[in-house]
């Protein structure tokens, strides 16, 4: 023992004044108290580097998680879908699908493009399986046709997207400089920004070195187009020629032709023997591509500039910076430089929330403990709980390398509201033994050591709740790995610093005199003692010290407000610094004085009223514990009505949110060209400009396509608004645009206009994606006709989108073995030829400083109008010694096929998007219903299959909750049980424990119906920390009528305990549902994302409170009532009293 020790460290155990044993001094309890340099220590290096982690901690929209998903890409340029499937698709797809671990392999085919997305089993090291899909990738790269680019794997990474996108509009200047500027200058610029990983230039037209052909030209020299681009290959190398020694040093050798200008290109040699070169037979001209689509912003022609941060930085941070940037780079005249999309909003709501609800819950636990406890020693003591608690969050995620975004700001959260419980239980029980009679520092020991054992029981019921998160499989572990960890983290130190530190505080901080009305009076005629003690106090260091803060304050006022002179302001401010200092005492000392009296009145009619409703509420538990049947009975009925609870609560996987982004998809008949779509579009466009609350439309014609590809009858227009607060509901404008798009564009024959709000999250934008599967695409194409006939007469259903309804026409050559005959081509020179003519050929690359650019052989577009004018080209038949029309050798054959081709493990499949009007049925249940149907009209027949178009859709994800969801809510229960029992030594006792649960979990049921959310990934969160929530208030009750129940007969100990316990779970019910107050009342950016835990959280911790007050000691009483021992017999010390300080 210390020579320091308060002698309360050492006084024997006494009695209450009730005659009951004072309960035994925890030795932890003791060991924190008399050791608190200790305790202080620990605690403040734990904030320490709590902060230190915050510091250091990347800040992320989503958190980092791993996808068993790998996609294959590769580009067949020129090639049509049909081609792209035979040739590419199914090769790669064959490969793969005999390595271990693939669960689902989907191909899309379309033109000019393959991807092979192939999906692992949960718990795949998808390093590993990206090194075996390149492998057998590798192994059949020698059978894809020629012109193929190598395959590509890739890995899914979310936070690889950028954060934001920057839109430069260059005005009247060519598209050509626009594009060399953001390449030259904006993009070195950024990427010198701390934090950027590096800035990807889109939406630009392809420069091409472009060399046409003049067919009149090659008929003359009796030449081949692939003649002429082999020429250009040949003579474009960069080849090594080994290396020598020479005197010591050893020197490299290459041979380099790489042509660096338009007059290198012009002076290829064609005929070396007779000197043809490029320039005799074509024009060569430094161009852009053939456009094949548009991009805009706010109706401008547009390069975007896709920024990606470094991993593990603060994308705030970098948005911020990347910001600076651009608004100080200087710009060209004419040009303009706006954000097009940022996608930290949400990351700074949350944030920003985190703040919000930090302060919130600062002033409610104030306030509440004020009320109800009167000191403000005690309120400052317990207020400092919340950010040492939270500390170990920021600490863990550091640990493991988390970060902060979206998931782990909602566990810190959640945390600020569920932290400070313990404290207030611990601070209410010393507050009650201050209230015997006992001195302070016996108050902290006696206090805190009654209720160490229910405070342990529930801080673990929560940990227990939360370790299940960290073991679910797939994504939605991954998630909620987060959230649990963060949140077990504060609690764990929560519980720690209320036993530990709390105690220190509250026993070595005197609480002052307290101060009534009366004595206000007193205090504001102190003001002569102040200016007195201001005047003396040069005579002390301290007194000196605040002389000279006051001066100081009083110069810099001085210099700002006057233009008086240095030694005026000097002896001014020496002059006044004593009556500064004074005020400012005076007047907090009357503010002070004011709130304590204050205080002292509301805690005396917060006192009177509590201890009368705790004394009434004894009463009826005395009265329901005569007749315990009757509540038992109701809190029945109310545990049958979750049937039907659940039958008006839906399912999703994440909540519905006004992300203040719409799109608006254009779709034409197929065949329309490029001009007529974009001629509609412009005027889409226009009219969306025209709307205050549309703050950016971004357009894209003809980039409808899948993997990059075309769609000449397609356009998209995102349209970003204005922030929430200055605008209708998302879900209002979506209908108004959705009714005035397609009347402006009725008067288009065929025209088709769509506009859905952007939810975010998995699963994309429909609210049902499935994949219909056939052996054949013949088969395929019949069986989705039929199914669109059907689920277009559901009124249900609000929009429907097959895959297969976007078509192309297709002209497909067909050569004549006979007419070939003879003339020296084979099919594959005729395709060749085609193929020059019509699309180019790319023979090579100039080197234009540090770019690179695709020489493309080619007839002059002018000349190429259409299939007729393509065959009435000419190609040179050496075994004829002059030109044949390509008409002769062939025809075309013209089709309408579909615009992508899709396989889903080795059948053909289609994918169908539907939306469902609203309030219409839950879609994950409507799903069911649908395959139902179809399987009914007979259309799943003939080895067709109807399911989920994706394992990671939206329908997907949500079978994943609502499978995973109940279980780990049952694996929370039982280790919840399981801790109650060890806590408790017993199995009955844990089951009493636990009856609130399934009534907390019934009423936050309710609450969800009542207020229309859906039961979605955050509100099982919610229906997860319930179980912990709902158990504490019985912990504190039954732990105290156990202690009791040995010197009292179970009826009275329960009426006792009902009575003593009121106090601490009416202050620690209050401070949840006032902290979740703002989760459900939040209009701010994300609100909706966090609004359903809030409601879950309010109805269900009303619920289980309301229930445990009448519930448990119902129930308890009714099978307990046998089995309780008889009281033993108190012996009174003679004289015994409380021990005082």
């Amino acid at each position: 023992m210390s020579t320091h020790d308060p002698p309360e460290l050492s006084l024997p155990r006494g009695t209450l004044p009730d005659g009951t044993p004072e309960p035994p001094v925890h030795p932890a309890v003791r060991f924190s108290v008399r050791n608190y340099v200790f305790s202080i220590g620990i605690f403040v290096a734990t904030v320490l580097f709590g902060l230190l982690a915050t510091t250091r901690l990347g800040v992320e929209l989503l958190p980092s998680f791993e996808v068993p998903v790998l996609a294959v890409s590769t580009a067949y340029p020129g090639a049509t879908p049909d081609q792209v499937d035979r040739e590419v698709s199914q090769r790669i797809e064959a490969a793969v699908s005999t390595l271990g671990g693939v669960t689902d392999i989907n191909a899309t085919s379309v033109s000019n493009q393959s991807a092979v997305v192939i999906t692992f089993a949960d718990g795949t090291d998808i390093d590993a399986a990206a090194n075996s899909v390149s492998q057998a990738v590798a192994a059949i790269r020698g059978t894809l046709p020629g012109g193929t680019e190598a395959p590509v794997v890739q890995k899914f990474d979310p936070n690889a997207t950028p954060i934001l996108t920057l839109a430069l509009l260059g005005g009247a200047a060519r598209a050509e400089d626009v594009v060399a500027y953001a390449e030259d200058t904006l993009v070195p610029r950024l990427e010198r920004v701390p934090g950027v990983a590096d800035v990807a230039v889109s939406g630009a037209p392809e420069r091409q070195v472009q060399v046409l052909l003049d067919p009149a030209r090659l008929q003359a020299y009796r030449l081949t187009p692939g003649r002429v681009a082999g020429a250009i290959q040949a003579s474009a190398l960069d080849l090594p020629a080994g290396s020598m020694t020479v005197s010591g040093t050893t020197v490299g050798f290459s041979t380099r032709n790489t042509p660096q200008s338009l007059a290198d290109v012009e002076r290829t040699l064609v005929d070396p023997a007779s000197g043809l070169r490029v320039a005799d037979v074509a024009t060569v001209r430094d161009t852009s591509a053939r456009a094949t689509s548009y991009a805009r912003v706010n109706g401008q022609p547009a390069v975007l500039l896709s920024v990606r941060k470094a991993s593990g930085t603060n994308s705030v941070a970098v948005a911020d910076e990347v910001t600076a940037a651009m608004e100080a780079q200087p710009l060209p005249a004419g040009y303009q430089l706006t954000l097009a999309s940022d996608t930290t909003t949400a990351t700074r709501a949350t944030v920003g929330d985190t703040f919000k609800e930090f302060l919130i819950a600062i002033g409610a636990v104030g306030v509440i403990v004020l009320l109800f406890l009167g000191r403000l020693n005690t309120v400052f003591a317990v207020i400092l709980a919340i950010p040492i608690s939270i500390s170990a969050a920021p600490l863990l995620y550091s640990l493991f390398g988390f970060s902060f975004n979206i998931v782990s700001l909602l566990a810190i959260i959640v945390a600020i509201g569920i932290v400070v419980d313990d404290s207030i239980v611990v601070a209410e029980n010393v507050q009650r033994y201050r209230d015997l009679g006992y001195g302070l520092l016996r108050s902290v020991l006696l206090g805190a050591s009654e209720v160490f054992s229910a405070v342990t029981a529930a801080s673990f019921s929560l940990l227990a709740v939360l370790i299940p998160l960290s073991f679910m499989p797939g994504i939605l572990g991954q998630f909620f790995s987060q959230f649990g960890l963060g949140l077990a983290a504060a609690i764990a130190l929560s519980w720690l610093e209320s036993l530990l530190f709390l105690t220190v505080r509250m026993a070595y901080a005197r609480d002052p005199q307290p101060v009534g009305w009366r004595q206000v009076a007193g205090v504001l005629a102190q003001g002569p003692r102040f200016l007195r003690e201001a005047l003396a106090g040069v005579r002390t260091l301290s007194g000196g010290l605040l002389l000279a803060l006051s001066g100081a304050a009083l110069w810099v006022g001085l210099d700002r407000l006057t233009g008086l002179d240095v030694p005026a302001i000097a002896a001014l401010s020496i002059l006044l610094a004593p009556v500064l200092l004074t005020l400012v005492r005076y007047l907090l000392t009357v503010l002070l004085a004011l709130l304590e009296a204050l205080t002292g009145t509301l805690h005396g009619l917060t006192h009177r009223g509590v201890t009368a409703t705790a004394r009434a509420y004894a009463r009826s538990v005395g009265g329901v514990l005569r007749r315990p049947w009757g509540v038992m009975l109701l809190a029945g009925a109310f545990l049958l009505s979750a049937p039907l609870a659940l039958r008006t609560v839906g399912f999703s996987f994440v909540p519905r949110s006004d992300s203040g982004i719409l799109t608006a998809d254009l779709e034409l008949p197929p065949g329309t060209d490029l001009a007529r779509t974009n001629a509609l579009a412009a005027r889409l466009e226009e009219n969306l400009l025209a709307r205050p609350e549309v703050r950016l439309v971004q357009t894209s014609v003809g980039a409808g396509g899948v993997l990059g590809g075309t769609n000449a009858n397609a356009a998209s227009l995102t349209v970003t608004l204005v922030p929430r607060k200055d605008r209708a509901p998302i879900e209002t404008l979506t209908a108004r645009y959705a009714r005035d798009l397609a009347a402006l564009a009725a008067g288009v024959p065929g025209a088709e206009v769509r506009v859905t709000a952007q939810q975010g999250g998995p699963g994309g934008d429909a609210d049902l994606s499935l994949a219909l599967t056939a052996p054949n695409q013949a088969l395929l194409t019949e069986r989705n006709r039929a199914l669109l006939r059907l689920l277009s007469a559901d009124p249900n259903i609000a929009s429907l989108e097959s895959s297969l309804s976007a078509t192309r026409q297709e002209r497909t050559f067909v050569p004549d073995p006979a007419r070939l005959a003879g003339t020296g081509l084979t099919a594959n020179d005729v395709a060749q030829a085609l193929r020059t003519y019509n699309d180019g050929s790319v023979a090579g690359r100039l080197r234009d400083g540090d770019r690179s650019v695709n020489i493309v052989v080619r007839l002059d577009p002018a000349q190429v109008q259409g299939g007729e004018s393509l065959l009435s080209q000419t190609v040179f038949a050496p075994a004829l010694g002059t030109n044949v029309p390509l008409a002769s050798l062939g025809t075309f054959q013209t089709r309408q096929a579909p615009a992508t081709l899709s396989r889903l493990n080795k059948a053909y499949s289609a994918r169908i998007d539907l939306n469902l009007v609203p309030g219409g049925p839950n879609a994950f249940a409507y799903q069911r219903e649908l395959v139902e149907r179809a399987r009914a009209a007979g259309l799943l027949t003939n080895g067709v299959t109807l399911g989920n178009a994706s394992s990671f859709g939206a329908a997907g994800l949500t079978g994943d909750l609502v499978f995973y969801g109940p279980v780990v809510l049952l694996l929370a229960v039982l280790l919840t049980y399981l801790v109650l029992g060890s806590q408790f030594n017993s199995f009955r006792y844990p089951a009493y424990l636990l009856l609130p649960v399934p009534l907390a979990v019934v009423g936050a049921l309710w609450t969800l119906s009542l207020f229309g959310v859906d039961l979605d990934v955050i509100t099982v969160l919610g229906m997860v920390i319930l179980l912990g929530l709902s158990t504490k208030n019985s912990i504190l009750y039954l732990e105290f009528v156990t202690e009791r129940m040995r010197s009292l007969p179970l009826r009275e100990a329960l009426v006792e305990a009902a009575e003593l316990r009121f106090r601490p779970i009416l202050m620690t019910t209050l401070t949840v549902l006032v902290i979740s107050l703002p989760l459900v009342l939040g209009q701010g950016e994300g609100a909706e994302f966090r609004r359903g835990l809030g409601i879950v959280i309010l109805g269900g911790v009303i619920t289980s409170t309301l229930l445990t007050f009448f519930v448990v000691p119902a129930v308890f009483y009714h099978f307990e009532r046998r089995r309780a021992a008889p009281p033993a017999p108190v012996v009174l010390a003679a004289g015994a009293v409380p021990a005082s300080d």
